[in-house]
């Protein structure tokens, strides 16, 4: 998907988030978010995906559709970090649901039977994988959806290779590779029929199976999208060019080697849970100086790369107990807010101010002015996502700069630090009288009190409470026992 095309869809999956706030539909607001979720997994963004899929779920029924269809697009997620049990049982989750209530006809239970068989043949259960893809043809024959045809195609062709008849698997995945073009959204399907037709090719000695990993390899690096699955490109390509002797093009997919496992590492915000003994990390890294040592004349020692490593674990155990302490404080500032309530104007800001010139306004402005931001906060404006200093100023008939020294003057705090005071004092006060609000994840609310992302509201309720919401809550709810 171009820059362009991604705009647009972001613009209108935040359009229709905006149309059913103001419908005030839980249900149209979990499948919304549902849908930005969804576009960020097909980008690999997957931490965006995943804190999208959680807004989404705060906000579904349990025990609808739409909720167990969020839980199986978590399991695809779970499928990207290899934990295969779990993702599995989203998935046959979603599937028994389907079933249960006579939804067998639609669209999303023939995405959801080739899902199963793509988990299964990710998980090497050929037999469970080759059940789901004949289910899956069989549910296509009535929908005719292309699309889901090919990938069906690309399973099967998949698991027949893997079956050792590479003779049979060859034409299937050309058929899905030519099919999968024919859509640009494609890309990674593309890759994926790639890798398998490169891979039957190299079974079968054929030295043609280096235009079809060179195809996967420039796909990964134009998208920076890549899976596990598709990282084993790289060892072979490795190995390759290091039997011919071939030291340039060795070292240049070593870096695209030690590059893929790092977008995989932030991604998935883990480290990569299986790599290949013979290319994993520190070996490439080591025979990666080795060879750059031979083509440029220059010795890097080992010493080094232990050094570093030997500093490292120091500043990790520093880090650690650092880290048990502020717990420990976030866990007694916790117990002492479900006492308390926080006041925008009594918030002491932690970060040195810098001194302005003092500028008098006159007193008939502030007057109205301060009348004004009263009515902003009855009103509870401050909890509008879009609200700036710039739209403010203008709805209160006066400048930027004219809006911001009065604020200073009135309130003690810039304008940022009073937004984020009123919205934190607002969040905590909702918190204490509504049960069913602690309930949701901490991403629903963040929606609730005005952020646009979970990161924005944790930052701004530590640094007003001194605590994390994940700890107030788990307070008042021990409070409540």
């Amino acid at each position: 998907m171009n820059s362009d095309k991604g705009r647009s869809a972001l613009l209108y999956l935040d359009s229709m988030i905006t149309v059913s706030k103001k419908m005030q539909s839980p249900e149209y607001l979990s499948k919304a978010y549902r849908n930005k979720g969804v576009y960020y997994y097909y980008g690999a963004e997957y931490s965006k995906s995943l804190d999208n899929y959680l807004i989404a779920k705060g906000y579904a029924k349990k025990g609808s559709e739409i909720y167990y269809n969020i839980n199986s697009c978590i399991g695809l997620l779970k499928l990207e970090l290899e934990d295969y049990p779990e993702a599995l049982k989203l998935l046959l989750s979603y599937r028994e649901y389907l079933e249960k209530n006579g939804l067998t006809n639609s669209i999303n239970y023939e995405k959801c039977l080739y899902n199963l068989a793509y988990a299964y043949h990710v998980s090497n259960k050929m037999d469970s994988s080759n059940y789901y893809v004949k289910r899956g043809f069989e549910q296509n024959l009535k929908s005719k959806d292309k699309d889901l045809y090919a990938s069906l195609s690309l399973v099967s062709g998949i698991n027949i290779f893997k079956q050792g008849d590479y003779n049979r698997a060859l034409p299937i995945l050309d058929e899905a590779s030519k099919l999968f073009k024919q859509n640009p959204n494609n890309v990674q399907n593309i890759a994926l029929a790639e890798y398998y037709i490169g891979k039957v090719l190299y079974h079968t000695n054929n030295a043609k199976f280096l235009n079809s990993f060179e195809k996967v390899d420039s796909i990964i690096t134009k998208t920076k999208n890549v899976s596990y699955e598709l990282r084993n490109t790289y060892p072979i390509l490795i190995d390759h060019y290091k039997k011919t002797g071939d030291k340039e093009k060795q070292l240049f997919y070593i870096e695209h080697l030690l590059s893929v496992d790092s977008i995989l590492s932030k991604n998935n915000k883990v480290l990569t849970t299986e790599i290949n003994k013979k290319y994993d990390t520190p070996l490439l890294l080591k025979e990666k100086e080795v060879l750059i040592s031979d083509l440029s004349s220059k010795n890097y020692t080992l010493f080094w790369i232990l050094g570093i490593a030997g500093g490292v674990m120091i500043y990790l155990i520093y880090v650690y107990k650092e880290n048990k302490k502020k717990l420990k404080n976030y866990q007694s500032k916790a117990d002492l807010l479900t006492e308390d309530s926080v006041a925008p104007d009594s918030i002491e800001i932690v970060e040195p101010q810098k001194e302005k010139p003092k500028v008098t306004l006159s007193n008939a402005k502030l007057e109205q002015l301060s009348r004004q931001l009263n009515e902003f906060e009855i009103e509870k404006r401050f909890l509008d996502k879009k609200i700036n200093l710039e739209l403010l100023s203008k709805e209160f008939n006066t400048n930027r700069a004219y809006l911001s020294r009065s604020v200073n003057e009135l309130k003690g705090q810039n304008f940022s630090q009073y937004l984020n005071a009123l919205r934190i004092q607002y969040i905590v006060n909702e918190l204490k009288t509504n049960k069913n609000l602690q309930k949701l994840t901490i991403a629903a609310i963040a929606d609730e009190a005005g952020y646009n992302n979970v990161e924005s509201f944790t930052n701004a309720f530590k640094k007003i409470t001194d605590t994390l919401p994940s700890y107030f809550i788990k307070a008042l709810q021990g409070d409540k026992k």
